[in-house]
């Protein structure tokens, strides 16, 4: 009886169920369309103080340098409704409102340089590696084809490689003209092909198609003295190919190669490894690659190899350890010196006879490169990794670069090591990073020139970004102080110290 009852009170409910009439479902919320044209930049000021020997000039002849500029950068980019392609460009403009507007008038006085004439008063020269000078510059201009498997831009761009980069240290970023293909073979294998006709250098408004080791930039060394440019023109070459395969799964590892036409061949291996079920979160990072001179060989014979090792940690929240190291071996030739050239009293390559060649990659900045042996010949010391788009800029890839300095800005052979500590506050609105480096110079045959450097950088962000045009207001200041020793036997600056101050507004 109960199960009877049971039984229609059921069927008594499933008909009230049907009887009753059907309610809609509510329409899902509309996404939102993205808008397809987008907008960024930023305001960015500049003030670069150099000390160049401190309070030593009449003893080694050296100016120190001061530089104000402010820039404005502002980047567009429109990408097509249903479509993977977007186009984009971006320009900068930046003035120094001293009235020394351009590169020529820093070539006279009151704008230009000047060399030591034994004056008591020493002047102050620009620093025009910020530059001191006007910038105008479109800088990006690309067409960019983008989806979950292949990635290609043509055009002016940035281009991020280990040994062709950004390089973003000063007003505005190094950029480079050419196409880039990236394509995802699966999760964990990709691979790129690259090549770049012409670059920017981050104190020019203008792309060129010389380099950093083949021209006579305002911003940087450029050409070696040994190798002859006639009328100081630019060796012009024709730009760069790049190939890499990369993996990226329990470790991420690269292996990329560079043609850098007449001038070198490279190949170049990376790769990192981070425990990362562990609390402290310690990793390990490795570098390693192989260059030699290829084509006309422009800038000489180059020969060289580097390894690299960095190990890090984080013990606490917010505190990151590192410790960096890499060598470079020396090489060596025995030969009799051309006419026109011979090994100096600082035991360095010297050009007796204007307009002659020598044809190495030799190490600068007060590095010992020869030695004269009892039978009459010499000795010729080079090996250094030649980086004809990071030269001088101290932004290359390997782990013991500091903030002025490092192997590969002295073109030489020799070894460095680099400790480091970074800390961040709470809300990660205030970062410092600070760092002590040492670097091995020369050898015993020629004579060594030890060098340190001690770094110490900070940001402050005065309030957290949030949605909207703002992206943040930062200030910025960097410190260097580099010593070098033997520099009366040797040359080179004994004393460096470098300051940057930066305020940066992002929207």
């Amino acid at each position: 009886m109960f199960v009877s009852r049971f039984f229609f009170a059921l069927v008594a409910v499933m008909a009230a169920q049907l009887a009753a009439p059907v309610m809609a479902a509510p329409a899902p919320k509309p996404t939102p369309t993205p808008n397809p044209f987008q907008y960024s930049g930023y305001v960015r000021s500049y003030y670069f103080t150099r000390q160049n020997a401190t309070g030593y000039p009449q003893t080694f002849k050296a100016i120190n340098q001061a530089s104000f500029n402010t820039a404005i950068s502002l980047h567009l980019q429109y990408t097509f409704e249903n479509s993977p392609i977007t186009i984009g460009g971006t320009y900068l403009y930046a003035n120094p409102l001293n009235g020394c507007t351009t590169p020529v008038s820093h070539l006279s006085l009151p704008c230009g340089k000047q060399s030591f004439t034994g004056q008591f008063n020493v002047p102050t020269n620009p620093d025009d590696t910020l530059p001191g000078f006007v910038l105008s510059t479109l800088y990006e201009a690309y067409v960019q084809y983008k989806d979950p498997t292949l990635y290609f831009k043509i055009g002016d761009q940035l281009f991020t490689t280990p040994w062709a980069n950004p390089s973003d240290s000063r007003l505005k970023p190094v950029a480079f003209e050419g196409g880039d293909l990236t394509y995802n073979f699966n999760r964990q294998w990709t691979g790129e092909a690259a090549y770049m006709d012409r670059f920017e250098s981050r104190a020019s408004s203008a792309f060129d198609n010389a380099t950093m080791l083949t021209s006579h930039p305002v911003d940087g060394p450029g050409v070696a003295a040994n190798i002859f440019t006639p009328g100081g023109s630019s060796i012009t070459t024709s730009g760069f190919g790049y190939a890499r395969l990369g993996y990226s799964g329990t470790f991420t590892a690269n292996l990329h190669f560079y043609d850098f036409i007449d001038i070198a061949n490279a190949l170049w291996f990376d790769g990192k490894y981070m425990w990362a079920k562990s609390h402290s979160k310690p990793f390990i990072a490795w570098q390693a690659g192989a260059e030699q001179n290829t084509g006309r060989a422009v800038i000489g014979k180059i020969s060289s190899s580097i390894f690299g090792l960095q190990l890090g940690v984080s013990p606490w929240k917010n505190v990151d350890l590192t410790v960096g190291y890499n060598y470079v071996p020396q090489q060596s030739d025995t030969i009799t010196l051309p006419a026109g050239v011979a090994c100096g009293s600082n035991n360095q390559i010297k050009i007796t006879t204007p307009g002659v060649t020598f044809p190495y990659f030799l190490p600068s900045g007060g590095t010992t490169n020869c030695f004269v042996n009892a039978t009459g010949t010499t000795t010729v010391y080079y090996g250094g990794w030649a980086s004809p788009y990071t030269d001088s800029y101290a932004t290359d890839t390997l782990f013991c670069t500091s903030i002025s300095q490092g192997l590969i800005d002295r073109r030489s052979p020799g070894s460095g090591v680099k400790f480091a500590v970074t800390l961040q506050t709470g809300d990660h609105r205030g970062r410092l990073i600070a760092s002590q480096a040492y670097y091995q110079y020369g050898n015993s045959a020629a004579g060594t020139s030890p060098t340190q450097e001690t770094d110490v950088d900070g940001t402050w962000f005065f309030r957290k970004p949030a949605s909207g045009p703002y992206h943040g207001l930062l200030i910025r200041h960097r410190y260097a102080e580099r010593d070098q020793k033997n520099t009366l036997l040797y040359g080179g600056t004994p004393v460096f110290k470098y300051n940057r101050t930066q305020l940066e507004f992002d929207f």
